[in-house]
């Protein structure tokens, strides 16, 4: 199964705040569980020292994985979460800053993925590339970043209203909160510095659909790149993954 087109690599990342007051005590929600996760990743969060943290790295692996499969396909599928299941090739504690290594299984579909932790949050990055890279190996084709939302002197970190005229017209059409924005114009910067151009040259649009269903695409000079990207926020936190040698 693959519809890549032009692009050899897909990513997607997902950020899970631990500090968050919902995140504490989920694995004691059965119900929840039994509609999210699979028999063999109930069996892995019972078995954890740590349910809570076993519980969220799991799902946090699903987001990203979730968000490749929406770049494959061509369009979001229905997050059936149970359906993406995930299992670890490596387990490596629980503070970092690789704490997993794994892949996730969906409709046929081997997507590899690794979880980072860094202090409060969890970072999980996944992807599939053409030809395929070995798990937990994306090698120097990917950059990752995790940032504060409130980081002092950060261009990221202002209020809404100047972070909002700093973005095109057509990136605020999915922007909905001070982190949506904050997350684009984060990924920005990063992405021109690793390129070595002006961040204003680039864009990070959506395509249309649904709120939170809309993968983005990079744009430079307006125009299509071969490059990915995924972004994500959760809490005080906000995330970005994106390729870097589409050559490859």
């Amino acid at each position: 199964m693959s519809t890549f087109g032009d692009a050899p690599m897909r990513v997607g990342n997902d950020v899970v705040d631990l500090n968050e007051p919902r995140i504490a005590g989920k694995s004691g929600d059965q119900r929840f569980i039994d509609r999210v996760y699979a028999e063999s990743e109930r069996m892995l969060i019972e078995g954890a020292q740590e349910p809570d943290l076993e519980l969220w790295t799991l799902w946090a692996a699903k987001e990203a994985a979730y968000k490749v499969v929406s770049k494959v396909q061509g369009s979001p599928p229905p997050f059936v979460h149970a359906a993406f299941e995930v299992s670890w090739t490596e387990v490596l504690g629980s503070m970092g800053p690789v704490v997993r290594i794994g892949t996730v299984q969906y409709e046929g579909m081997t997507i590899p993925v690794s979880v980072y932790r860094a202090g409060g949050p969890l970072h999980a990055v996944a992807w599939v590339a053409d030809p395929p890279l070995a798990a937990g190996s994306p090698a120097d084709r990917l950059e990752w970043s995790l940032a504060r939302l409130d980081e002092p002197d950060a261009t990221w970190s202002r209020p809404l209203h100047e972070l909002r005229s700093l973005l095109t017209e057509d990136e605020l059409d999915a922007v909905y909160s001070r982190e949506s924005a904050a997350v684009r114009v984060g990924a920005r910067f990063d992405i021109a510095r690793v390129l070595s151009i002006e961040p204003q040259r680039l864009q990070i649009v959506c395509v249309p659909g649904a709120t939170g269903r809309r993968p983005p695409l990079l744009l430079l000079d307006g125009g299509a790149t071969h490059l990915d990207v995924s972004l994500s926020h959760h809490g005080d936190w906000i995330g970005w993954a994106f390729t870097t040698d589409p050559a490859s």
